[in-house]
C-alpha cells in the first residue's frame, strides 16, 4: 500500500499490519506530516515470515521503519527516532527541556511494563503450552493491568490531561494505542475517567483519525485487529 501525503518522494517506509504496534509510529508520522510509504505485512498470511521481510526484521514482527538504508524496529524505538529526527513537530521535549526525563521514563515504562502484560493477555500461547496455564496467565495479566491503569488514571487526574501535564506528546499516542488493546477485557481502559479523557483527546486529533482510516480499523473493531 502506498501512502502519498503529497507529490514529494517518501522520506520513510513503514511496514505495518492492521491494529498492531505500528499504530503509534504511524500516527506519529502523520503528526510530523512528512511523506512516507506504507507497506502492509499481512500476518494472517504469514507475510511476516517471508525471507525478504525477515531480512529487515528477523523477529518477524511489525512495525519496521526504513529511512534510506537505515532499518529500525521496535515500536517505541521508532517513535523516539522519529521524534528526535523531527524536533519541530514538538512531539517530545528536547534535551535539556523540562519534561524530557518524564517523556523517556513513560515511553520506556509503557513498552517494557504495560505492553508486556498486554502481550501476555493477547498471546498467552507464546508463553505457555496448556490451556489452563494460559487462562491463568491471562487472568493474572488482567489483574496487573487493572492496577497499572488505575495508577495511570490517578496520575492523569492529578497532573493531566496528558502524561506530561498540559503538553501533548508522542507518549500519549503510545499509551492510547495500548489502551485500545484492552477493548476485549472485562474492564477496558475507557472505564477509567481520566484515561478516557486522554483517549478522547488523542483520538480526536486529525493524525490519529487518518491513521485509523488508513489501517481500516475503528476503536471497537474485531479483536483480531
Amino acid at each position: 500500500m502506498r501512502e502519498e501525503p503529497g507529490n514529494e518522494a517518501p522520506v520513510y517506509r513503514l511496514f505495518w499490519d492492521r491494529g498492531s504496534a505500528n499504530m503509534a509510529p504511524h500516527a506519529v508520522l502523520r503528526e510530523i506530516g512528512c511523506p512516507f510509504d506504507l507497506i502492509r505485512v499481512d500476518i494472517s498470511k504469514a507475510e511476516n515470515r517471508d525471507p525478504g521481510y525477515l531480512a529487515l526484521n528477523p523477529n518477524a514482527r511489525v512495525p519496521t521503519l526504513m529511512h534510506g538504508d537505515r532499518v529500525i524496529y521496535e515500536s517505541a524505538a521508532i517513535v523516539l527516532y522519529l521524534c528526535e529526527a523531527h524536533p519541530g513537530a514538538g512531539l517530545m521535549p528536547l534535551s535539556g527541556e523540562a519534561g524530557r526525563g518524564a517523556f523517556l521514563q513513560w515511553l520506556f515504562w509503557l513498552t517494557n511494563t504495560l505492553q508486556e502484560d498486554l502481550q501476555h493477555w493477547w498471546h498467552a500461547d507464546n508463553y505457555l503450552d496448556t490451556e489452563p496455564a494460559r487462562h491463568e496467565l491471562k487472568a493474572v495479566s488482567e489483574r496487573r493491568l487493572g492496577r497499572m491503569f488505575s495508577d495511570l488514571d490517578s496520575r492523569l487526574g492529578q497532573g493531566g490531561p496528558y502524561m506530561l501535564g498540559d503538553r501533548f506528546s508522542a507518549v500519549d499516542i503510545f499509551l492510547v494505542m495500548l489502551c485500545r488493546w484492552t477493548r476485549g477485557m472485562a474492564v477496558s481502559a475507557t472505564s477509567y475517567p481520566n484515561l478516557n479523557r486522554l483517549i478522547g483527546l488523542v483520538t480526536a486529533r486529525p493524525a490519529w483519525k487518518a491513521m485509523m482510516l488508513a489501517e481500516g480499523i475503528d476503536w471497537n473493531g474485531p479483536l483480531a485487529t
